[in-house]
C-alpha cells in the first residue's frame, strides 16, 4: 500500500528553542524531536540493519534532474527507521510505512518512516539536484578549479534514502541520456540501449553506500593486473604520460601482497581533467584529477600541482595514485564507523602510500619523508587531536591542519608501531583485522586493540597518538 508523505517542518521558533548541537560528518545539527499524532514522541532507529539497497532511476546530467525509486530491506524488523535524502528531493510516496519528515540542516534532510511489519520498504523519490555536485568542490583553491564536465552522485551526498552509512548489498540501474557515460561503484553489469540514452545496472555484493560519475569520457585501455584495471579518460587523453600499465600492476601487487586480496573483479580508474592534485576513491572506482598542460611544460614553467597539499609524498602522480588505490583497502573493504575515527581510512591510505613510496624509491627516500611529514605534524600538533576529524576544518579553516593531523600524524604513528614491533608484524596485523572486520566499520578503540594484540601499555601508547595534542616522540 502506498502512503502519501506528511511533512513536518518545524518553524523558526521552534528551531530556536530545540537547539542540541550534534556533530556528524563535519555538520553541527539541530536535534529535532516531533510527535506523533497521538502525543507521544516516536522512538527513533529500528532494530534492524540495512541488509540490501537497490535503486532505479534516471538522471539527466545536463539539468542534474534525478528521478528514482529505492527499495530497502532490513536484517530484522525495521520498526522507525531515520532515513537520510538530500532536501533538494521531494519524496512522493512511501509503500508501506507513515511518514514524517525532521529537518536538520538547510544542507540535508532526515525523515522518520514506521516500516511495515516485514523488513522491506520502497520509496519514490525526484528532484534538481545542486548545478555541479563535485566532492572536489570544496576543497579546491581559488583559481584552481575543476575544469572538465563531470556530474557526480556520490553516496554522500544523500541522493538515495538511506539509515546510515554502512555496508550493504547495493544495485542500481540509472538511466542516462544520450552523450553521457557512466561509471559507478560497482561492477557494470549491463548497458542496455534506448532510443535516447542506455541504462546502465551496477552491482557490488557489499559496499559503504553506491555512487554514480557521469560525464563525457570513453574507455582509454585495459591493464592486466592481480586486480584488472580499465581505464577512462577525455578525447585524446594519454594516460601513459602519467602512468605506466606496468607501474599500475606492480601498486596494485604490492598492497595485495602487504594486505591481502582485494576480491573485486575489477577497478575502474577515470582521469578528469582538473588543476588541483586530488582523487576520490569508491569501492571499484577511482577518480584522479590530471592537469593536461603538466607534462607538456618544462620543469622550472610548470605548475605546483600538489596545490600546496602536505601529502605529495615524492612524486605528485604516483603519490595520486598509490594513496587512491590503498582506498579500495582503506576504505573499500573496512570503513570508519563514526566522524572521529574517519582517521582511520585517511591514516592507513596515508602510511600505505608511504610503504609503496619505500618500495618504489628506497630507505632513503621513505626516511626524508618520514622527516618531513614529524616537522608538519609538530607544526600543527597543538591545534587539535586527531578524533576531532572533518571538525578540524570547520574550526580552522585550513586544509593543512585537517591533512596534518588525520591523514599524516596516524601514518607517522603506524610507522613508529612498524619501528617497534617489526613492519612485517604490522602487515600481518592489517591483514587480520581485514580479514575478520571485512565489510564493516570500525571505530578507533577497536582497531587500536587490535593493533596492540592484548598489550595494554602498547595500546595507550597508541591512544595518545590519536587522542592527544602534541607530537609523542615514540611508542
Amino acid at each position: 500500500m502506498e502512503k502519501p508523505v506528511r511533512k513536518l517542518w518545524p518553524g523558526r521558533a521552534l528551531r530556536s528553542i530545540l537547539r542540541v548541537p550534534l556533530f556528524l560528518n563535519g555538520i553541527f545539527l539541530a536535534a529535532v524531536l516531533c510527535g506523533s499524532g497521538s502525543g507521544v514522541t516516536p522512538a527513533l532507529g529500528g532494530n534492524g540493519r540495512l541488509q540490501a539497497l537497490r535503486i532505479d532511476g534516471s538522471f539527466d546530467p545536463d539539468s542534474n534532474l534525478l528521478n528514482a525509486t529505492a527499495k530497502l530491506s532490513f536484517i530484522g524488523p525495521a520498526g522507525m527507521q531515520q532515513l537520510w535524502l538530500a532536501n533538494e528531493l521531494q519524496l512522493h510516496w512511501v509503500r508501506g510505512g507513515a511518514m514524517t519528515v525532521l529537518p536538520f540542516t538547510s544542507e540535508t534532510g532526515l525523515f522518520a518512516v514506521q516500516c511495515p511489519p516485514g523488513n522491506e520498504l520502497e520509496l519514490s523519490y525526484s528532484g534538481r539536484l545542486p548545478s555541479r555536485p563535485d566532492p572536489f568542490a570544496a576543497d579546491t583553491p581559488r583559481g584552481k578549479a575543476v575544469i572538465d564536465d563531470c556530474r557526480f552522485l556520490s553516496y554522500i551526498a544523500d541522493y538515495y534514502p538511506h539509515p546510515q552509512l554502512d555496508f550493504a548489498s547495493m544495485e542500481m540501474s540509472m538511466r542516462i541520456p544520450s552523450g553521457w557515460n557512466c561509471l559507478g561503484s560497482g561492477t557494470l553489469r549491463s548497458v542496455q540501449p534506448e532510443a535516447d540514452g542506455n541504462i546502465y545496472s551496477f552491482s557490488n555484493p557489499q559496499a559503504k553506500g553506491m555512487s554514480l560519475v557521469c560525464g563525457r569520457f570513453r574507455p582509454l585501455g585495459q591493464v592486466a593486473a592481480v586486480v584488472p584495471l580499465r581505464l577512462h579518460g577525455w578525447d585524446g587523453f594519454d594516460y601513459r604520460r602519467y602512468y605506466s600499465d606496468a607501474e599500475m600492476a606492480r601498486l596494485l601487487s604490492f598492497y595485495s601482497e602487504r594486505f591481502g586480496p582485494l576480491g573485486v573483479p575489477e577497478l575502474n580508474i577515470l582521469f578528469r581533467r582538473g588543476k588541483n592534485f586530488g582523487g576520490i576513491s569508491y569501492s571499484g572506482l577511482i577518480v584522479l584529477n590530471i592537469d593536461e598542460s603538466w607534462d607538456r611544460l618544462q620543469p622550472r614553467t610548470r605548475p605546483d600541482p600538489q596545490c600546496g597539499s602536505l601529502l605529495a609524498l615524492d612524486d605528485v602522480w604516483s603519490d595520486l595514485l598509490s594513496h587512491e588505490v590503498s582506498h579500495q583497502w582503506w576504505g573499500g573493504l573496512v570503513s570508519w564507523e563514526t566522524a572521529a575515527d574517519h582517521w582511520i581510512t585517511e591514516g592507513l591510505a596515508t602510511y600505505s602510500s608511504l610503504l609503496y613510496l619505500k618500495e618504489r624509491r628506497g630507505e632513503k627516500a621513505f626516511a626524508r619523508v618520514r622527516r618531513r611529514f614529524h616537522d608538519d605534524v609538530k607544526r600543527y600538533a597543538g591545534r587539535g587531536v586527531t578524533v576531532d576529524g572533518g571538525k578540524l576544518k570547520l574550526l580552522h579553516r585550513d586544509i593543512q591542519v585537517y591533512q596534518a593531523l588525520v591523514y599524516m600524524k596516524p601514518a607517522l604513528m603506524f610507522a613508529a608501531l612498524a619501528d617497534t614491533i617489526g613492519e612485517a608484524e604490522l602487515c600481518r596485523r592489517l591483514r587480520d583485522f581485514l580479514t575478520e572486520c571485512r565489510c564493516r566499520n570500525v571505530g578507533t578503540i577497536e582497531l587500536l586493540s587490535r593493533l596492540s594484540a592484548g598489550d595494554e601499555e602498547l595500546r595507550l601508547q597508541l591512544e595518545a597518538w590519536i587522542c592527544e595534542r602534541g607530537l609523542p616522540k615514540g611508542l
